[in-house]
């Protein structure tokens, strides 16, 4: 049976993560280098347009499938800004604006930030910790502009960026701006749902790296021998694994919920409550199923050069960005104590 282009770009994916991504390399790596080959790979195979729509320039996946594009890279560790030039790109197709090539960097401010456009058109503000600031051609940034949201095309070297390092080892920088002029810029429309989408983003990348994290967790404990047996015969070793996968299989549910609703194209607050459960349950299951996995490998885990420890990394450090677990679960408070009990029974029964 043939395969149809949907499924070839996602296995396409696969492949060059395989052969250019491996946890196992990357953690033995003494320097940048893999990074080049995998980025360049990626980007000729159009990866970073997944999320736009065939009409506007895409490689003709749905939402849905891009966000499993994004689960695979989770499995793999992938540390390039593919996450970030998607949303990029997809921000800057539906705003109207043009596509634009190589890597690229999204300004999210909120919660903890604020970009705004004054009156005059230019940008001020701070966006705190942005993943791969640095070696970015271009920001896209989401904007309060005087008329509602507006995404914004900025040039790196008119911002001012604080180089930082993320908990996985990754640049995270934070982007200051004083009375910046856009390369170019549009109302967002469609686009102000950007906070949502990189959300969605991050859950399904914790998602993958869990499930990775679960194999391999699984595997070790039926290798490691323990009194002449492997220890995953041990009792306590199996309520161990059931717990991770557990978390695991929450965290992958939570995140496909999300990624559903965003491509069914639901908004207010159907979408708040998918996009806010996912990313605070694939907070909690990195959490937890981080622990989980670090305890049953013992202290190999926790060697630079075990690709568990860069995979538990990458999740935690994801847990962070994009808003945490405490910001969405405020969000999701508000959104439940704001209507009376027959409104949010209804809310989740149509979920």
């Amino acid at each position: 049976m043939a395969l149809d282009s949907d499924d070839i770009h996602i296995r396409t994916a696969e492949r060059i993560f395989t052969d250019l991504s491996d946890p196992q390399e990357i953690a033995r790596a003494t320097d940048d280098s893999w990074r080049a080959p995998l980025w360049q790979a990626v980007e000729e195979n159009g990866l970073t347009l997944a999320m736009v729509r065939e009409e506007a320039g895409g490689v003709g996946l749905t939402l849905v499938q891009a966000f499993e594009l994004l689960r695979a890279a989770g499995r793999y560790g992938v540390s390039v800004p593919l996450a970030e030039t998607m949303l990029a790109n997809w921000a800057l197709a539906e705003a109207g604006l043009d596509l634009r090539d190589g890597p690229m960097a999204v300004l999210v401010p909120a919660p903890r930030g604020r970009l705004a456009l004054a009156a005059d058109g230019t940008v001020s503000g701070v966006c705190p910790e942005v993943f791969f600031a640095g070696g970015a051609g271009a920001f896209v940034a989401l904007c309060d502009g005087p008329d509602g949201p507006v995404i914004c095309v900025l040039d790196p070297a008119a911002c001012r960026i604080e180089e930082g390092t993320s908990l996985s080892y990754d640049p995270l920088d934070w982007v200051k701006l004083e009375a910046v002029t856009p390369l170019e810029m549009a109302p967002a429309g469609t686009a102000a749902s950007l906070p949502e989408m990189a959300a969605t983003a991050r859950a399904n990348q914790i998602a993958g790296a869990l499930e990775t994290i679960l194999d391999i967790t699984v595997q070790y404990a039926q290798e490691r021998r323990a009194f002449e047996r492997p220890i995953s015969k041990f009792q306590a070793v199996q309520h161990l694994l059931a717990r991770l996968g557990e978390e695991c299989a929450a965290a992958v549910a939570a995140a496909n919920s999300a990624a559903d609703t965003l491509a069914r194209g639901d908004t207010g607050d159907a979408l708040l409550l998918e996009v806010a459960a996912a990313k605070v349950r694939c907070g909690e299951a990195a959490e937890a199923g981080c622990a989980i996995a670090h305890q049953v490998h013992g202290a190999i885990g926790v060697t630079m050069e075990h690709k568990l420890h860069r995979l538990t990394l990458n999740a935690l450090a994801w847990r962070e960005d994009f808003g945490t677990e405490a910001h969405w679960a405020l969000k999701l408070g508000q959104l439940v104590t704001a209507g009376d009990a027959d409104a949010l029974w209804s809310l989740l029964a149509s979920r």
